[in-house]
């Protein structure tokens, strides 16, 4: 007789049987050799397919038709690293690849069923795009001019022949920011750009309206440019400008914007320190 292994597909079952042959009169089964009128069928009820990483698969075999008994089979991997297998059939998936899961008799393992299994990444949806940062708009302009004068602040940096350490930043004042928008609003509207307004008040004036307490102050003015960044940048290339902005003494700001007139943007910095 002779030691055969045939698999074949029979009704959606995959069937291995194995025959062994009967060794002479007095003789005992050599190693390999299955014993005397052994001859044991295992069936698959489930194919090992494929998974994606981190999923799970239990393998439902049968041996003879029944339920296997404890240690019965030996269940092995072929790559540790793909897929890994415990010993009542449960598949895990390890990482991407191919392996091939083996279940045999622990007796004989020379019957065995081999299930080839795929395992793919898992795929992650890509991370959104962040969403852009708003513009700035008219109503955030003052805000943005502070934060960039406090960011000029920051640095050291000369202001024409005068060189500043870099200074502490300016807390922002709603009295100083009165003044401010105040004088913006009005050179706009009545079309004139000039630290005095047109019925006389300087700036100390306009400032001391408001109520603050003030021991000193400054003022920066601008008209045209369209944005904050931009605003910003041509006081810093202006010494006078340059110097208000960098002065260490001033410790609070007030901004104002207001749209109009023939230069159609009108900028003003009053700083100041109690």
């Amino acid at each position: 007789m002779c030691l055969l292994k045939r698999a074949a597909l029979l009704g959606g079952l995959l069937t291995l049987a194995a025959c062994g042959s009967v060794p002479p009169a007095g003789s005992s089964p050599t190693a390999g050799t299955p014993a005397p009128g052994l001859a044991t069928q295992l069936e698959t009820q489930a194919s090992a397919g494929s998974l994606v990483v981190g999923q799970t698969r239990q393998l439902s075999v049968t041996v003879g038709g029944r339920a296997p008994l404890p240690g019965e089979l030996t269940w092995t991997t072929s790559n540790a690293a793909v897929a890994t297998v415990t010993q009542t059939g449960l598949i895990t998936a390890r990482g991407a690849g191919n392996a091939v899961i083996r279940t045999a008799l622990t007796a004989n393992r020379s019957v065995y069923i081999d299930f080839t299994l795929t395992v793919t990444a898992a795929t992650t949806a890509p991370a959104p795009a962040p969403a852009p940062a708003p513009a700035p708009t008219p109503g955030t302009f003052p805000q943005r001019v502070l934060e960039l004068t406090n960011a000029a602040r920051a640095q050291a940096r000369s202001c024409g022949a005068t060189s500043f350490a870099a200074a502490a930043p300016l807390a922002y004042n709603a009295q100083l920011a009165q003044a401010a928008q105040g004088h913006a609003a009005d050179m706009a509207a009545k079309n004139y750009f000039s630290h005095t307004s047109l019925d006389g008040r300087t700036m100390a004036q306009r400032v001391t309206a408001t109520g603050y307490p003030w021991r000193t102050i400054g003022e920066n003015i601008a008209a045209g440019q369209p944005t904050p960044e931009s605003v910003v940048d041509g006081w810093l290339r202006s010494e006078g400008h340059c110097r208000n902005i960098m002065n260490p003494a001033f410790r609070e700001l007030g901004v104002g914007y207001a749209q109009g007139g023939s230069y159609s943007h009108y900028w003003v910095q009053n700083f100041g320190a109690r």
